[in-house]
């Protein structure tokens, strides 16, 4: 145990922190080597702001082995996920960050090491000598802003061939169309574009996917997210609101959108049955149907969702290409008093009734969010006639989990006042009717802006870990 003025750290193994004997060995043989226990607890009395643990080679002893063949992994006590990490190098020798801990309380942390296999027989017979060294912050700094380190990650090479590229962190101009910044174009939003994208969060110790980064109406940029799986063997039957009683479940991995029992069915998300309960339960988690989808969501996780104005306009789902989509779920400026009038009447794209907008929480993925999600060489395609066929190829979102059914997405259709678009099984943006059809249903929302990144490369292995 070394302690300071601020600090415990107790370090716990049986033989000392020791790779005297260790040969080369895979990444897999590697984790299989015994763990360090590290317990960090703040004794002061000052809050600790962030915390950077290190392993670093010791000056005052002389290597022969360079530090690059080392390798090592980290996880944390209450999720035991050992994932590959770098060699260690000079100026990479932080091994794991930590934020917001507070006077009294202790974090604890498993460290692994080994020799990268890489080395071969050159790193036999030599000697290393290092230390752990914490180092402390009062402040975190915001070194480590999500909206920052996701838009760290844009490919700014991307020309939009499909030849030199497999997928990332693509810029949209105001157009709508691939950012070029020789272009001195002023960029609208980031958007992860193509199949191969490190986009994987934990939200709710689950699987999310970032869909981007979007200005709010107030020019605040927020992180979008999208479930990586559709909801399952969570809806309740019925779902009552100020009377009014919804049918939501059709089976146990569908939902009905907006249908009262007693009225007229109306594609308006402002007051469909299926919004109405993904909302509710915010006060408790208890994870029971009849409470809603809040119910199932952690206190923590609830604390990171923003309430955010949602679009509610009409696509025509068989000519709109995503730019267009995007473009008429948005075109509501023209809409008097927030509601629409008549499908198109002075440009409003909302059905007579219907509000324009919505602020709230939890949503669905608009259509759009489906069309970016491809190939820039597929955004001025028709929905319709592309994404059954090779654009879908080229989507992280067609790739998601669980998509082998249909799924609501968030955009009424303007062929009539109860159609409302949806993804299909083959990935064609199409539509239903809302009387006697359900879909499935995979939440989506917009994180706060003061959500940290503590640790993750936003892989599937390492994805993403967050704290508010």
């Amino acid at each position: 145990t070394v302690a300071t003025g601020n600090l415990n750290m107790k370090i716990e193994i049986d033989k000392g922190i020791n790779l005297g004997e260790e040969l080369p060995k895979s990444d897999e043989e590697g984790f299989s080597n015994q763990e360090v226990k590290i317990t960090l607890e703040n004794t002061g009395t000052i809050d600790i702001g962030k915390y950077e643990v290190k392993l670093i080679n010791d000056i005052n002893k002389e290597s022969t082995l360079e530090n690059k063949y080392i390798k090592y992994s980290v996880s944390e006590i209450d999720n035991k996920r050992y994932q590959v990490s770098d060699t260690l190098e000079n100026d990479k020798d932080i091994i794991y960050t930590g934020y917001d801990l507070k006077v009294g309380n202790s974090k604890i942390i498993y460290l692994k090491l080994w020799l990268d296999s890489e080395g071969g027989e050159e790193i036999l017979n030599k000697t290393y000598y290092g230390s752990i060294n914490v180092e402390l912050y009062q402040d975190d700094k915001h070194e480590n802003n999500f909206v920052e380190e996701v838009k760290s990650k844009l490919v700014s090479n991307y020309s939009g061939s499909k030849e030199d590229f497999t997928g990332g962190l693509v810029a949209v101009n105001q157009k709508g169309d691939l950012y070029k910044e020789n272009n001195n174009e002023e960029i609208r939003e980031y958007r992860y574009s193509g199949l191969n994208v490190n986009n994987y969060v934990t939200f709710n110790d689950e699987l999310w996917r970032i869909i981007g980064v979007f200005k709010d109406e107030n020019d605040e940029e927020e992180i979008k997210i999208v479930r990586n799986e559709v909801l399952n063997n969570v809806f309740p039957e019925t779902y009552t609101v100020n009377e009014e009683i919804y049918n939501i479940k059709g089976d146990s991995v569908t939902a009905y959108w907006n249908n009262k029992t007693s009225v007229t069915n109306y594609n308006d998300w402002a007051t469909a049955g299926l919004q109405y309960w993904l909302n509710a339960g915010s006060e408790k988690e208890t994870k029971q149907p009849s409470d809603g989808y809040m119910s199932y969501l952690s206190k923590n996780s609830k604390d990171m969702i923003k309430d955010i104005k949602y679009y509610l306009g009409t696509i025509t789902y068989s000519s709109d290409t995503p730019k267009k989509s995007y473009a008429n779920e948005r075109n509501v400026e023209s809409c008097v008093d927030n509601t629409g009038k008549s499908e198109n009447e002075n440009g409003c794209k909302v059905w007579y009734g219907n509000q324009a907008t919505w602020i709230g929480k939890i949503a669905l993925l608009y259509p759009s969010d489906y069309g970016f999600s491809t190939y820039s060489s597929y955004w001025n395609e028709t929905t319709l006639n592309i994404y059954g066929t090779e654009a879908a190829k080229t989507s992280w979102l067609a790739q998601t989990a669980n998509h082998i059914s249909y799924e609501w997405l968030l955009s009424p259709s303007s062929n009539a006042s109860n159609y409302v678009t949806l993804w299909t099984n083959d990935n064609i943006v199409g539509i239903n009717i809302l009387p006697s059809n359900r879909n499935r249903v995979r939440p989506t929302l917009y994180l706060k802006s003061d959500v940290k990144i503590t640790r993750g490369d936003g892989s599937i292995n390492n994805p993403y870990e967050l704290i508010i």
